[in-house]
């Protein structure tokens, strides 16, 4: 996509988000504040997507927290599905934004988090903290422990704060077992079809395919060559271990919806 088609479709986006807000918004507020939410502000209207609306408030306890809002019937039940298996990892608790809150009414859900106070990942950070990034590949190496399928690897799904990586958006999680509570959107429906294509594109094998292991190589891959002149030596074969140990794992935990 070229930049003017891009910064088109960002222009259209936000301009239909904000009509999205005024028409509803005395509803979303009145929703909000019924369940003891204050200083609430749409966050990043131009971010909104899939008919998932953000939002920033103040929680009765005077914590900062961040709400996603839906009437789809699946995203935010699936993710708050996820935080609670999550939460029952040892490991993986002290890797998410903290969960405070889930609310329906009218269709409608909400998930609330934490409002984070860290950086977002992105490839200068991880360029200057090679150190930091095998606790990527452990959080998925948990994931797998737990046949669950992120399928939006990516860094700015992750948020380094408190001298911890964080991951979050859980909204297309999947669990491979047969009893999972995970469960795959609606395919017979082709918008449905659509958001799937677009699901982790550029990082995930074919475009019905997932796999976690494969979204790190890329990200860690296109680091190393990226950073090829930059990093000290010591980086390098530290990030060339990480690379070789994804590339090693993937195939191991991968899910598609083609049969």
């Amino acid at each position: 996509m070229s930049f003017l088609k891009y910064y088109l479709s960002l222009i259209y986006r936000t301009i239909k988000n904000r009509v999205y807000y005024i028409k509803n918004r005395s509803f979303i507020h009145e929703l909000f504040q019924e369940n003891g939410y204050q200083e609430i502000k749409p966050f990043n209207l131009s971010k909104w997507h899939h008919d998932l609306y953000l939002f920033t408030a103040i929680a009765k306890d005077l914590d900062p927290v961040f709400i996603k809002i839906t009437n789809l019937p699946r995203l935010l039940k699936n993710e708050n599905k996820a935080y609670k298996k999550l939460q029952k990892n040892k490991y993986l608790v002290n890797h998410l934004i903290e969960h405070k809150g889930y609310i329906k009414k009218n269709g409608y859900r909400a998930l609330v988090l934490k409002r984070a106070k860290g950086i977002v990942l992105n490839e200068e950070w991880a360029a200057n903290n090679i150190g930091e990034l095998n606790t990527l590949i452990r959080i998925v190496d948990e994931f797998k422990s737990l046949s669950l399928v992120h399928r939006d690897i990516k860094l700015d799904n992750f948020i380094y704060e408190d001298g911890s990586i964080k991951i979050f958006d859980f909204s297309f999680m999947i669990d491979k077992t047969q009893k999972g509570k995970l469960k795959e959107i609606d395919l017979s429906d082709k918008k449905n079809i659509l958001k799937l294509m677009d699901l982790g594109i550029h990082y995930k094998p074919a475009h019905f395919t997932w796999d976690d292991y494969y979204s790190l190589y890329v990200i860690l891959n296109s680091l190393q060559k990226k950073g090829a002149k930059n990093l000290s030596k010591e980086g390098m074969n530290e990030l060339s271990l990480l690379v070789r140990e994804c590339k090693e794992k993937i195939n191991t935990n991968t899910y598609s919806v083609m049969k």
